[in-house]
């Protein structure tokens, strides 16, 4: 299976959440996309182990089965679309999971994550975890 993972998914991972062992592996194709990186080093950098995070996202991002999914043009359209669509229905998320949706739905790709605002996307599809 080909899915985009979510801060949220990725960081439940390395606490050990259990519901994810089954997803981040080299049985699935695994997109993270650029927003992500951009929340984890920013959590990571004011956290107080800054180059053991730093290591373990490398490790994943080394891996042959994982690729960085970064923003484009066409990003930014899905995503006016998707602001629009939200505010219009009353149910706004976050900029940077907007961001994130953007690029799954561009890509037509399910996210892995264990946010509950992303249920606000009608055509974004979710990995069950």
């Amino acid at each position: 299976m080909k899915f985009a993972i979510d801060t949220n998914a990725y960081s439940a991972f390395n606490r050990g959440d259990i519901r994810l062992k089954g997803w981040i592996n080299r049985r699935h194709d695994i997109l993270v996309p650029i927003i992500v990186i951009g929340e984890l080093k920013s959590g990571f950098a004011i956290g107080s182990q800054v180059k053991r995070n730093e290591e373990l996202l490398q490790s994943l991002l080394d891996e042959p089965n994982v690729e960085l999914l970064n923003l484009s043009l066409a990003t930014t359209k899905k995503l006016a679309s998707l602001y629009v669509k939200l505010r219009s229905a009353g149910t706004p998320i976050g900029a940077n999971d907007m961001w994130i949706a953007s690029l799954c739905l561009e890509h037509n790709l399910p996210l892995l994550t264990t946010d509950t605002d992303f249920k606000y996307v009608k055509d974004l599809k979710l990995v069950n975890i």
